[in-house]
């Protein structure tokens, strides 16, 4: 992977990272031990299932990166890692629903290195999540703050890290906030009451955690070894029943609930350069052939995904043929291409993108190269 510019690593190799160097082109897809490959490569043989409506709309100018994004019900609100100032501060910004910026609130501006943040829809309000360095590990904060983008009370303390970098992230649901991060050995599955966890779990030996909602029920995805592991979370106090899909070589997996069935996508090298590939559990834990989502040849990174109501959107940065760009394509339930792909970010250099699903419109936040937070929107009819 051609993005760990976090955490414990220097501003000069974050700097050094938007270089062309990781341009090159890779071999062709192969199947691996992860079951057949399908879809991808291809324009689609449809027409477009989402257009632009609005391309690169200022959301910061100043060094920000690694953008989450949330639909609050009237617009977005977009968490960032803002370097500017000591290389660590959290800072928050509403737009409405033509992407028109209308607040910017620091969320954490401390003397220690804050990052990795998420942003979530949480009842009545917005819960964003982050980490702070904290020696040789890091402690998984969180502040609330209304759907307006005001921030709610105190930033909070949820849990201690001894993993350097432990990606906190959520997903809320009617019985409750499931929050995920990892840890030394493995990662850890909690409950979030109010500003405290009320439960926790481990997961031995995981990497790279990720859940999901779409306000009943509730998802949790993660890697071990060579395999990617499914579950879908009961009560606090019920053990998980993981379903493992084997043969992978993945990190950054992501899980969105479309119906009655799951959507994994995750970074792949099997093919020697990373590809985005994406996966379709059903309620009745049948897993589906691999489909690749990325369409270009080159290194593709940082997946993210929204389901459309009739379909999946997969968004990731790729090498091609020089600098990177943010691309957006479109998939059915069996994760076919649906239409042409989107390229949100344009002619400019752009990484690590974030959506989020309107119900109309595909919300695109991303990082445009010394421009800061950037916005895009694309109309699915």
């Amino acid at each position: 992977m051609r993005h760990w510019v976090l955490g414990s690593i220097s501003a000069a190799i974050i700097a050094a990272s938007w270089g062309c160097g990781s341009g090159e082109r890779g071999g062709q897809a192969d199947t691996g031990g992860g079951g057949q490959a399908a879809g991808g490569g291809g324009t689609g043989s449809h027409a477009a299932a989402c257009t632009i409506a609005a391309e690169g709309l200022k959301v910061s100018s100043g060094r920000g990166i690694t953008p989450s994004i949330a639909w609050t019900g009237s617009g977005f609100a977009i968490a960032w890692h803002e370097r500017a100032a000591d290389e660590g501060d959290i800072l928050l910004a509403t737009v409405d629903a033509e992407g028109n910026k209308l607040r910017e609130e620091v969320i954490d501006d401390g003397p220690g290195v804050s990052s990795h943040p998420s942003v979530h829809r949480d009842g009545q309000g917005l819960l964003v999540l982050w980490q702070d360095q904290d020696g040789a590990g890091s402690v998984v904060r969180g502040r609330r703050a209304t759907l307006e983008g005001v921030a709610d009370g105190a930033a909070f303390d949820l849990a201690r890290s001894g993993a350097a970098e432990s990606w906190p992230t959520a997903a809320a649901s009617q019985d409750g906030t499931l929050i995920a991060w990892m840890d030394a050995g493995g990662s850890q599955l909690g409950h979030l009451d109010g500003g405290a966890l009320s439960s926790s779990m481990p997961l031995d030996q995981a990497q790279f955690p990720a859940v999901a909602s779409d306000g009943e029920k509730t998802a949790v995805v993660w890697t071990q070894g060579d395999a990617l592991d499914f579950a879908r979370p009961g009560q606090e106090s019920a053990p998980l029943d993981p379903i493992a899909h084997q043969g992978v070589t993945a990190k950054l997996p992501r899980v969105v609930l479309g119906g009655d069935d799951a959507f994994l996508v995750w970074e792949d090298t099997r093919s020697g350069a990373e590809q985005i590939r994406a996966l379709r559990i059903s309620a009745q834990d049948e897993l589906s052939p691999e489909a690749i989502a990325s369409r270009g040849e080159g290194s593709a990174n940082w997946p993210a995904l929204a389901w459309t109501g009739r379909g999946l959107a997969v968004a990731y940065y790729q090498f091609r043929d020089g600098p990177p760009g943010v691309f957006v394509t479109l998939l059915s339930r069996d994760l076919e291409p649906m239409g042409d792909e989107i390229e949100a970010s344009g002619a400019a250099t752009a990484r690590y993108p974030a959506l989020a699903w309107t119900g109309q419109e595909l919300g695109i936040a991303y990082t445009e190269q010394d421009q800061g937070i950037r916005l895009s929107r694309a109309s699915c009819p």
